[in-house]
């Protein structure tokens, strides 16, 4: 079974870091994870089962080091986060690596558990498809998920992922604290970076009652940064299960 702790305030930090303090910081709470992970995997049978729930950070299973830290990384990444130049790539560098594959609705469900999720209402209906790719957990030709990436003018390079967590069997706890934002009634995480180019990287991701997802958009430099969170929580809400 897979362990997964939806803290984007960590992810941003791990992702990020570039002062020896921040990657000390990030090793820490990594090798806490990766224990929580072996225990999951220890626990498991053969047939596991996913599950996913809300957790305040003074009720984690966590030495209270690592809590400290999580704490701090959840401060530290409120409002707009500050990254180096660099840190954030272009749009001809993110389309550069971005899959061309095209699969059609039938062949969808074929490969995944439930059908993928509807876009066909949101802002991302009429964007361009560059490509999808499967994602979460892979078996032969099927997958648990789902990643699509779409070019959406004014705004920049988006990739909408989701994940059946149940079919997965992933174990997810999300930190009740870094959920700063709402979709549809479900928390949710909003992180916003911006570097020192002018890039910015927006990422909403929330839990749904069998799915994970996530949406990132990646904008040139003066694209609009709140703008653009913005658009991605009304796409979001107007995602269809």
């Amino acid at each position: 079974m897979n362990f997964l702790l939806l803290c984007s305030a960590f992810m941003a930090i791990a992702a990020n870091a570039h002062a020896s303090a921040l990657d000390a910081e990030a090793d820490a709470v990594g090798q806490w994870l990766q224990q929580r992970a072996m225990q999951a995997a220890a626990r498991s049978g053969t047939s596991p089962v996913g599950s996913y729930r809300v957790v305040r950070l003074a009720d984690l299973d966590a030495p209270d080091a690592v809590k400290q830290q999580l704490r701090a990384d959840i401060e530290r990444a409120t409002g707009v986060v500050k990254v180096a130049e660099g840190d954030i790539p272009t749009q001809a560098e993110v389309l550069a690596a971005l899959p061309r594959t095209q699969r059609s609705a039938s062949e969808l469900r074929q490969r995944l558990p439930q059908p993928p999720s509807g876009l066909e209402s949101s802002l991302l209906g009429a964007a361009e498809l560059i490509g999808m790719e499967p994602s979460g957990r892979l078996d032969g030709g099927t997958s648990s998920g789902l990643s699509r990436f779409y070019r959406l003018e004014g705004v920049g390079i988006v990739e909408f992922s989701e994940n059946n967590f149940l079919a997965a069997g992933m174990q997810i706890e999300v930190i009740a604290e870094a959920q700063n934002a709402e979709v549809n009634g479900k928390p949710a995480n909003l992180g916003k970076v911006v570097d020192g180019a002018g890039r910015t990287r927006v990422e909403l991701a929330w839990t749904g009652d069998s799915k994970t997802y996530s949406l990132t958009v990646t904008g040139e430099p003066g694209s609009d940064v709140e703008r653009n969170a913005g658009v991605l929580h009304d796409i979001a809400a107007a995602i269809v299960d």
